[in-house]
Order: structure tokens, then sequence, then C-alpha cells
């Protein structure tokens, strides 16, 4: 008997949240139009951030001395925070 109640209300919490994500899950209306706008910028961004990786990757290959490899660190600094919080692990200074 507890063993059915326990898979009752069990299944009730599963079922519950699922019909309210399902709701808001197929893009219609102002929050999907916002989704998908959101989603458009940071596939934007993250295609950015590969050309820029892509770039010094390729100097760095060219590079045949190490004032070559400064050389792509001055041409390709790194680009600015613009407030988001980045982690690059720790910092050698």
């Amino acid at each position: 008997m507890k063993t059915a109640l326990l898979a009752a209300v069990f299944t009730c919490a599963l079922a519950i949240p699922a019909f309210a994500f399902e709701g808001n899950s197929k893009g219609q209306g102002p929050q999907g139009q916002n989704f998908e706008q959101k989603k458009t910028e940071i596939l934007q961004h993250f295609e950015q951030k590969i050309t820029h990786i892509q770039a010094i990757k390729a100097c760095v290959q060219a590079a045949k001395s190490h004032d070559d490899l400064r050389a792509c660190k001055d041409k390709y600094p790194p680009p600015q925070n613009n407030g988001h919080q980045q982690n690059h692990g720790p910092q050698n200074r």
C-alpha cells in the first residue's frame, strides 16, 4: 500500500513540472521570441569567439620565433570582458 501511494505521489510530482515546462517550450508568444532572440545572440557570440581563436591559432602556427609569438599576442589581444564573468583558470602573474 505504501509503495503504491509513494509511486502515485512521485508520478504526480514529476508530471506537474512537465506540463508547466511544455507550455513554455514551444517557442510561442513573447517568451518564445525572447528565447529565439537570445539563442541567436549566443550563437553569434560563439561564432565571433571561434573566428578570433582560429586567427590566433593560425598566427601561432605560422610563428617561426619568439618574436613572432609576441607579435601574435600583440596583434590578437584578449577580448574585453564587457561585464561577462569569465573563468580562465589561475593567472600567472
